[in-house]
Order: structure tokens, then C-alpha cells, then sequence
């Protein structure tokens, strides 16, 4: 975890975009698609999920002045100041960082300066990919692109587990626009919690939906 903040974070703030390579049909088409998507109202989201052996209930939490919601674990606290910046010890730490009791599992959110715009997202979440995987300790790289949400929103993804300090860490990193700029969010596990927590993960960052 600590790997993504010294290095790819302060990359993300510092990326320029780069010049559109022949791909705008497709990346216009996908837009189109995500438009035309109907978002899933809150009530028809799973009010809680099985994790491991536990029925973990959810709740609906807003972010960023209510722009942005989300359907987070009851069990999750948001961390103090304090730890958070023990947790990730640069100034480009996530502006929201949710984690269990023992901080093996974490949900993260952060909007940064640099403003996009949809048809961009495909060429900024290859970029992103690139940059991953050149500057982090890659163990294993799943898959990353752009898809389109349950509740509609049309997003980038990178899916990967790196070498940490003490054990191997999953990520699953989320790049979507809020007020034209890039909202990177996502969560991170530790291998052992991985099993039970790869499915609800990615369902939580489903619930994801921006106003």
C-alpha cells in the first residue's frame, strides 16, 4: 500500500494527457453507451453482503458534498488525520480513507487536479496501467479497461497485487470524473484477506455513483 502512495499518487497529479491515438470512435461509442445506462436507484443495491463467514450489513455514505455515494460496510471507520497520514506517509495521501479494526482492508477516495473528460478516460486509465506497472512491485497483474457500472457510471480499473513490506496486497483501483476531474478511488487487501473479500470489494466499488 505504501508503494502506491510514494510513487504512482504524485504521478497521477503530475500526469499530463496524451494525444488521442485513433481510438476516438470506440471511446465515443462507450460514452454513448454509458448515458443511455440506467442507474440503479440506492434501494435496489444489497443492503449487506457475505463476507468470509460474517453478514456484513451496508450503509450509503456521501462524499464530497453528497456528489459523490457509495455503499460502504457499517463495520469500516473512516481513520483519523493522525493515522492517516502514518498509513501513507506522503503529502498525496487519499482525501478518504475507510479501513477495518485490524487495517488490512481499506477503501480509499481522491479527486485530483487534473481534469479530463470522458472520451479521455480510455487513454488515461492505459496510461495509468503503464505507469503501474513500471514504477510498482508487481506480483501479478489481472486486467485493467473501462467498463461501464451497475449504477451507470463509466469508469476505468486497474486489478493487481504488489509485494509489501510483510505480504502481498491486492488492488483494485477505480478512475471515474467528478466535476472533469479524475476521482481515483478504490480498495486494497492483504493476500490472506483476499478470498473473502475480492467479490464484495468490487460489488462495494459498484455501488459507486457519482450526481
Amino acid at each position: 500500500m505504501e508503494y502506491l502512495d510514494r510513487k504512482v499518487i504524485p504521478i497521477l497529479y503530475n500526469h499530463r494527457e496524451n494525444e488521442e491515438n485513433g481510438q476516438n470512435s470506440e471511446i465515443e461509442e462507450a460514452v454513448k453507451l454509458a448515458h443511455k445506462s440506467q442507474a440503479i436507484d440506492s434501494a435496489e443495491l444489497p443492503a449487506r453482503l457475505r463476507i468470509g463467514k460474517e453478514s456484513v450489513f451496508l450503509k450509503r455514505t456521501e462524499l464530497y458534498d453528497s456528489r459523490v455515494a457509495i455503499s460502504l460496510p457499517r463495520s469500516l471507520r473512516l481513520i483519523s488525520e493522525k493515522e492517516a497520514s502514518m498509513k501513507y506517509p506522503s503529502s498525496h495521501r487519499p482525501e478518504w480513507i475507510y479501513t477495518n479494526d485490524s487495517g488490512t482492508v481499506n477503501f480509499t477516495f481522491n479527486r485530483l487536479e487534473h481534469r479530463i473528460s470522458e472520451e479521455e478516460l480510455t487513454s488515461f486509465t492505459e496510461t495509468m496501467a503503464n505507469v503501474i506497472r513500471g514504477t510498482q512491485p508487481i506480483r501479478q497483474w489481472e486486467k485493467h479497461g473501462v467498463r461501464i457500472t451497475e449504477t451507470g457510471q463509466f469508469t476505468g480499473y486497474c486489478q493487481f497485487s504488489i509485494q509489501g513490506l510483510n505480504n502481498q496486497i491486492y488492488n483494485h483501483i477505480g478512475f471515474s470524473i467528478l466535476d472533469q476531474s479524475v476521482l481515483v478511488y478504490g480498495f486494497n487487501c492483504t493476500d490472506e484477506e483476499k478470498r473473502d473479500w475480492l467479490e464484495p470489494g468490487e460489488t462495494i466499488l459498484n455501488s459507486l455513483a457519482i450526481h
